[in-house]
């Protein structure tokens, strides 16, 4: 409810209220015009004077005739009328209830009837003498009554006559409301109708906007009714049909703007909207249609379809836009884009190629290296071929970059957790940087806390040091004399690498602009300005994906220091760290039988020099089918497969291995390729290998790999006739990354803290007994009352409480299976993979023992 019609109602009432209190008031002046009120008090003062002439009536018949006694009777009975009139108005209610009125009443009662009694027999002079002296005695009472009722009448009156007052005034106060709110009234109703104009003004201020909107609109806009006879048609529609308005009004738009193909379709999606109220076409957004021109013509247009309520019926409003350009557009944007795919798909062929085909030389480069590095060599020598593998892996390391072009332009960038050491990692940099500084008589220091060069953190190094070597690259190119100072900061939690040179600075403004791609500064002097290509760029998009930035202070002529700050926590260092070594030969009974598939004449010729270092026996094979024909013949411990050679590459070899030869011609596969991407391991997993290398293959990875074979005991190697299938095969190559997932280093070493090297010894002992008792359990040797599964959950929960990781999730498959029993080669595996990670453990606690013996 508004507040007009609140008033308005309002108003109603009160007026109601001022007419019910008028009518009462005129009825009580009317009742005061009748005078009733003085008739009662003239009744009073009467029934007095009728009491005293009564009594000179009987004085005058007493003196004179009997005759006159039927008048005296008279007299008695008017008085009696007069008494009568008194009790039976509306005073006579008010007179009972006075006090004292009821005792007279009653004498003058008793004096009525004495009275009546003398008069109901002939009079006498003796009688008449008694009520005359009667009446004397009762006149008192007469007058004492009369003045009670005056009395009471009076109050009577001074009542009413308030009343009447109080109706005056309450009658006033309404009818003043009244006023006030017929004011307040017409005060809204005045209001409103200015809002009302205001309203009438704006529609049609909106109105004219509209039509100079809609004049204006560079879409078409065109009005139909339900028939659908065009009402209105813009200047837009105008230029793009052809027609005029005045022309095409009244027309059908069916039969001039609607292609003749498409009329009969239009026609009965109308008919279905105006029979269901719903259509396709009619408020379904924005769709591509086909539309006529007035020569004929038909062109592309986008559409917007609405309906409106009208006088008589829907009418609709379609809101047209020809896009023979934004099509033809389209087009050329759509070849632009295939001929840019193809151009991507190309480079992206090119890297790739390119990669392989430099990671070919860099294998044999980097194999080489390492069989020197495990001579006898002098200290320079041993440096110098510490440099060049240096140099080498920073070459893998532009290589790898090459392809993170690609992956960087497409937001595909990946970081790898593993462990590291930054110091040392900074050193072996320098070493291969200071050459080029030492071109420019440049000093490259690292100023680096002693402790901190030994501290191990988890984290990418290759990203790293591709940071630090980009940093450290672009202070040597802009520095021409000073000095270039490399800072190694670590804490717990992060570390901070800080490159410092005197060149020639970055100006302020210039500073955020130093990591845009390809950005060019202007050098003092007029000298070649400085270009940071990508370097930069991509330093500062690596930095910040690992979850750090670079930061950069610089004075102009002055030099800059650039610092990356990277939240990476320190781990303890790893089981195994690659120190060169002169290498044993492998004893007898730990020497291999390796297979070497490879193309490539001096890959094989490294491979075959590293695995004679071992002491393993070699046989070589140039491509995928003559390996095949060789494991035909006899089996081997391992292959080494590359994955790219002619006749038949890696892939289609090991898928013709898995699938075609017989079980004790199964041999574990270690893919090689030079592609190192996440597709190419997933395409050597998904034919069968049991792990895929990136190449060059280092001598010491390979040494961990075949370790894995070496210690294995002869009594626990199952016999591979009877190999286990092959979702059961335990990979053979293992990687530092690998031998970390056998057990949770960090779990492990807070329960040596907590227990002790002893007490974590006594525990593996206990469970490596454990193991001794379930294994025969679970194959059905020895009886399991309470079930395999039940056996395979005890060891599982002991494997857990050791960190034994790689047990764990065996078990916890077992267990998922939870077959009535586990095959003799299922759990051959298993007690191989246990007898590992238990191995693997208690080469960690021997490194730990004397911190653990201190706790």
């Amino acid at each position: 409810m508004n507040a007009r019609t609140g008033l308005g109602v309002a108003a109603a009432i009160v007026l109601t209220a001022v007419l019910s209190l008028g009518w009462m008031l005129g009825r009580q002046i009317r009742e005061l015009e009748g005078a009733g009120i003085d008739n009662t008090q003239w009744t009073l003062a009467q029934l007095e004077l009728e009491t005293a002439i009564f009594a000179r009536d009987v004085i005058g018949v007493a003196q004179e005739a009997q005759e006159n006694a039927d008048r005296l009777r008279l007299r008695f009975e008017i008085l009696i009328s007069r008494l009568g009139l008194v009790r039976s108005g509306k005073i006579g209610r008010s007179l009972v209830e006075y006090p004292g009125v009821p005792a007279l009443l009653e004498q003058i009662d008793d004096y009525v009837a004495r009275v009546d009694a003398l008069f109901a027999q002939e009079l006498s002079e003796a009688d008449l003498v008694r009520i005359y002296r009667e009446t004397l005695a009762v006149q008192p009472m007469m007058r004492e009554l009369s003045l009670d009722g005056l009395d009471i009448l009076a109050e009577i009156a001074e009542v009413y006559r308030h009343r009447v007052r109080q109706q005056a005034e309450l009658t006033a106060l309404s009818g003043g409301l009244l006023l006030i709110l017929l004011g307040a009234l017409l005060r809204l109703i005045d209001v409103q109708r200015r809002r009302v104009l205001e309203r009438d003004r704006v529609l049609s201020r909106t109105a004219e906007r509209l039509n100079s909107v809609i004049g204006s609109s560079l879409d078409a806009i065109v009005l139909a009714d339900h028939d659908g006879i065009i009402t209105d048609f813009n200047p837009a529609a105008e230029e793009i049909f052809g027609w005029r308005k005045e022309e095409i009004q009244g027309s059908s738009v069916i039969d001039t703007i609607v292609p003749i193909a498409r009329r009969e379709n239009f026609a009965q999606r109308i008919k279905d909207f105006l029979r269901t109220g719903q259509g396709e076409l009619i408020g379904a957004g924005r769709v591509e249609l086909a539309a006529r021109r007035r020569d004929g013509e038909v062109f592309p247009i986008e559409a917007v379809l609405t309906s409106v309520e009208g006088p008589k019926g829907p009418v609709f409003i379609g809101y047209l836009r020809d896009i023979t350009d934004l099509k033809a557009a389209q087009a050329r944007l759509i070849a632009a884009r295939d001929t840019a795919e193809r151009a991507d798909r190309a480079k992206s062929r090119f890297l790739s190629v390119m990669s392989h085909e430099m990671r070919t030389p860099l294998n044999g480069i980097m194999g080489v290296l390492d069989l020197l590095e495990t001579s006898s060599l002098a200290p320079e020598q041993r440096r110098q071929i510490g440099v060049a593998l240096a140099s080498a892996e920073i070459l893998l390391q532009l290589v790898n970059e090459s392809l993170d072009i690609t992956r960087i332009e497409t937001g595909e960038e990946t970081i790898e957790a593993q462990p590291f050491a930054p110091g040392p990692m900074l050193q072996r940099l320098l070493s291969v940087l200071r050459p080029l500084a030492a071109e420019k008589d440049l000093p490259l220091d690292l100023e680096a806390e002693e402790a901190d060069l030994g501290l191990w953190y988890e984290g990418d190094p290759n990203r790293v040091a591709q940071i630090i070597t980009n940093l450290i690259g672009n202070a040597i190119k802009f520095t021409e004399q000073g000095l270039i100072e490399v800072t190694l900061g670590l804490e717990p939690d992060r570390i901070e690498i800080a490159v410092r040179d005197t060149g020639i600075g970055i100006a302020s403004e210039d500073i955020e602009r130093v990591f845009a791609e390809f950005v060019t500064r202007a050098r003092p002097e007029g000298r070649q300005g400085r270009s940071d290509g990508l370097g930069l760029a991509i330093s500062r998009r690596l930095a910040r994906l690992m979850g750090g930035d670079i930061t950069v202070c610089s004075t102009l002529g002055r030099g800059s220091t650039f610092q990356l700050t990277l939240p990476l926590h320190r781990v303890p260092p790893p089981l195994e760290m690659p120190v060169p070594e002169l290498i044993a030969p492998a004893s007898g009974a730990a020497r291999l039988s390796v297979l070497v598939i490879e193309d490539n004449a001096v890959n094989r010729m490294v491979l075959r020099g590293m695995l004679h270092q071992f002491g393993h026996e070699v046989t070589e094979a140039q491509n995928g089918a003559k390996g095949l024909e060789r494991l035909r013949e006899q089996k081997y411990d391992v292959v080494l497969m590359d994955f790219e050679m002619p006749v038949m590459g890696g892939i289609d070899a090991t898928r013709a291995i898995r699938d075609g030869l017989p079980a004790d011609r199964q041999s574990p596969i270690i893919g090689l390729t030079a592609h190192g991407s996440a597709e190419a391991r997933a395409a050597g997993l998904a034919a069968g290998m049991n792990e895929v290398y990136a190449k060059p293959l280092r001598l010491p990875v390979l040494r961990r790999l075949l370790a894995a074979f070496e210690t294995v005991p002869p009594a626990a190697t199952p016999d591979i006739a009877s190999a286990p299938p092959a979702e059961f095969v335990i990979e053979a190559a293992i990687s530092s990354s690998a031998q970390a997932a056998l057990f949770d280093i960090d779990d492990f070493d807070d329960m040596a803290e907590m227990l002790g090297a002893e007490h974590l010894v006594r525990a593996l002992d206990a469970f490596e007994a454990d193991l001794r008792d379930c294994l025969p359990r679970l194959t059905g040797d020895k009886p399991a009352e309470e079930g395999v599964v039940a056996v395979a959950h005890k060891l599982r929960g002991g494997a857990a409480m050791l960190g034994l990781t790689g047990p764990v999730e065996t078990l916890g498959e077992m267990e998922t299976r939870a077959p009535t029993l586990y095959s003799n080669e299922e759990v051959a595996v298993l007690r191989l993979q246990i007898e590992r990670s238990i191995a693997a453990a208690r080469q960690r606690v021997e490194t730990l023992e004397p911190s653990g013996a201190g706790a």
